[in-house]
This record gives structure tokens, C-alpha cells and sequence, in this order.
């Protein structure tokens, strides 16, 4: 059988296609990522309630399809909600199913504690209103947020259009102005993010997170693996710890 070590599984918010690509970058034959493509075609309200509406039956399928643990990402779906809405239904949705489930802003939130990050910079895709739900969330998490800007894209399959180096340029821009951040995140799980992160932190010194890394970290964190993950950054190194 794939995926004998661990079987993730992801509830995406549009196609997961990137998130799936990166987790087969990092790891080896024994890892299997399983995958739900969902219902978030603009950055909007509308739809991410529509996406809202189907990730308990899509939590069920990957249970049935014997997942060890399960992420359902898409930070603007709850940062438009009541803070701590995410870890409640990550909660409830473990407790139904008897399987480790998370939130991928709970994962977000996890491994920039685990890096120590208090004070950040966050570059993304996103428009501004998204932006600034994600900055008041972090607030409320206990961080302190220098510097926030994205790209405003607003079609979520432009996500994947975006320059490989994109999320690189944005980070160094923004550190250039908040060089008191103890590191930086880059948020949502559809854009290129992994390539530089090891760049950036050799250049910075500093831990840089980003929403892949921290759903993968979070799902595997859950279920005990410890696997030796070199050329991805702090977070994925500290798996093999």
C-alpha cells in the first residue's frame, strides 16, 4: 500500500494542486498526501461559505479512505469568523471521527509558536480586506504583526500563476521595513512558496514559515513521525528532532 508511514489527508478550498506538488517534493516514498478539491473560485465571502458547508463531508471521505490525519486549509474561510472557530471545529471533527483533524490556520498559528516567532512580516496573495482579517486574527493569537501586504488576487486559480519567486519578493520587501520581526510568514497554501524558504532564512537568519509547511508539519506532528527533512527550512528540520 502508498503511503505506509502516513497517509495525509486535505480538504482543499479550490484544487490543492500546489500543496499536493510540495508535499511530494519533501518527501519520500512511504508519504502519501490524499486530496479534496473544493468549492473557492474568487476570494470572496460567498464562496468561502459555500466551502464552509462541505468539509465535515469531506473530512468523512478521507476517513473512509483510511487517512491517519487530516488538514482542511484555507485561512480566509474562519479569519471572517469569531477567533477560535477553526481549533472548535478541528476539535468537533476529531472528536466525530476519531482521526486527527485540523484547521490549516491552527496548523499556521502552531508552527509560528514553534519557531518562536512573536513578532512577524507577512507577505501573501491576497486583497487587503483578506490581509487585514489575517493580521487581526495573529493579534489575537498573541503576535505582533510589523508589516503585512499581498498581490490582491482575487480569482483563486491566478494563485497558481503567480512567479515562482513571488512570495520571495514580497518577504524581503516587507523584512526591509520590519527588521525587528523574529521572522515571517507567508500565508495560503495555492501559491509557490517553498522553494527560497531556506534562502530566506540563510539571508535573514531568521525562521520563515509558510502555510504548506505548516499544514504538512501540523498533519505529521499529529501522528508522531518523525522524518529528517533538509533544504525546506527550521520547521520541516525540526521533524526530525
Amino acid at each position: 500500500m502508498y503511503g505506509w508511514r502516513a497517509r495525509i489527508g486535505h480538504v482543499a478550498p479550490s484544487r490543492g494542486d500546489t500543496l499536493v506538488y510540495e508535499f511530494y517534493k519533501m518527501f519520500p516514498e512511504g508519504f502519501m498526501m490524499l486530496n479534496t478539491t473544493g468549492t473557492v473560485r474568487q476570494l470572496v465571502d460567498n464562496d468561502f461559505e459555500k466551502q464552509l458547508q462541505r468539509i465535515e463531508e469531506a473530512v468523512q471521505d478521507l476517513v473512509d479512505n483510511n487517512c491517519d490525519s487530516i488538514i482542511f486549509s484555507g485561512s480566509p474561510l474562519f479569519t471572517r469568523l469569531p477567533f477560535g472557530t477553526d481549533r472548535e471545529m478541528g476539535q468537533k471533527l476529531t472528536e466525530k471521527f476519531g482521526v486527527p483533524v485540523a484547521a490549516g490556520l491552527t496548523a499556521e498559528v502552531e508552527a509560528l509558536k514553534a519557531m518562536k516567532i512573536k513578532k512577524l512580516v507577512v507577505g501573501t496573495p491576497y486583497e487587503e480586506e483578506i490581509n487585514q482579517r489575517l493580521k487581526r486574527h495573529l493579534e489575537a493569537s498573541g503576535f505582533e504583526v510589523l508589516q503585512i501586504a499581498g498581490y490582491g488576487v482575487r480569482k483563486n486559480a491566478q494563485l497558481t500563476d503567480l512567479p515562482v519567486h513571488a512570495s520571495y519578493k514580497i518577504a524581503k520587501r516587507l523584512y526591509a521595513k520590519g527588521r525587528d520581526a523574529d521572522g515571517i510568514f507567508i500565508p495560503c497554501p495555492r501559491w509557490p512558496t517553498i522553494a527560497d524558504v531556506a534562502l530566506l532564512e540563510e539571508e535573514i537568519g531568521k525562521p520563515v514559515i509558510t502555510s504548506s509547511l505548516a499544514c504538512i508539519w501540523h498533519a505529521l506532528k499529529l501522528i508522531d513521525i518523525k522524518e529528517n527533512v533538509s533544504g525546506y527550512g527550521r520547521l520541516m528540520a525540526s521533524l526530525g528532532k
